[in-house]
């Protein structure tokens, strides 16, 4: 008697991880998916400004989005933070990898008290232009300005602006070369961005 409840226990079993636990592995995923989606729509509609196109890619976290401003055909990747507490401006085609941590307030380390006052910042916002391509792993501290087309390698410390076309990485941050600007303006142009000023 023992030995058949083993064996029919065992067959359920079995039924139930072949069967019923791929399914369930998928609605769970698709339950992920659609919660993840409503989520973006709600921050979304907190931003300051909401281009059209705009593509979150998996978890996202902007503190303060009603003084983020993203731009038209923007993609922000997986496990970014943006702390919009001083203010950023994210433009149009701009390209964000994952893991970036954009900055615009920092402690005031004048301040009167120690340890820092958790409510005391000193708030600098941080403007990223047109066309930009941020890479994976990008530190952005506030106040900084990256200009039209540039390219930031992915595990650098912006830490100073950067000049339209400039391509920057490594540490400390420098400029490595510029984009050819003819192709730049060219392809810019076939999509009515302006070219970036010199």
């Amino acid at each position: 008697m023992k030995q058949i409840k083993s064996k029919i226990i065992n067959k359920l079993e079995r039924l139930f991880e072949q069967r019923l636990v791929p399914r369930l592995v998928r609605w769970g995923e698709y339950l992920e998916a659609k919660i993840r989606r409503y989520k973006h729509q709600e921050l979304k509609s907190k931003l300051k400004f909401c281009g059209s196109g705009l593509r979150f890619k998996q978890d996202i976290k902007i503190d303060h989005p009603q003084n983020v401003s993203l731009g038209n055909k923007v993609y922000i990747g997986s496990n970014v933070l943006l702390d919009g507490r001083g203010g950023i401006t994210i433009g149009d085609n701009t390209t964000v990898g994952f893991n970036v941590v954009i900055l615009s307030a920092n402690h005031d380390y004048e301040s009167n008290s120690l340890p820092y006052e958790h409510n005391v910042y000193i708030h600098k916002p941080v403007v990223i232009g047109r066309n930009v391509w941020i890479g994976a792993n990008v530190l952005i501290i506030p106040g900084v300005a990256i200009g039209d087309g540039a390219i930031v390698a992915a595990g650098t410390v912006v830490n100073a602006n950067v000049e339209p076309l400039a391509i920057v990485g490594n540490q400390p941050m420098r400029t490595i070369k510029y984009r050819d600007k003819e192709h730049y303006e060219q392809i810019a142009s076939k999509q009515g961005s302006q070219p970036p000023s010199e």
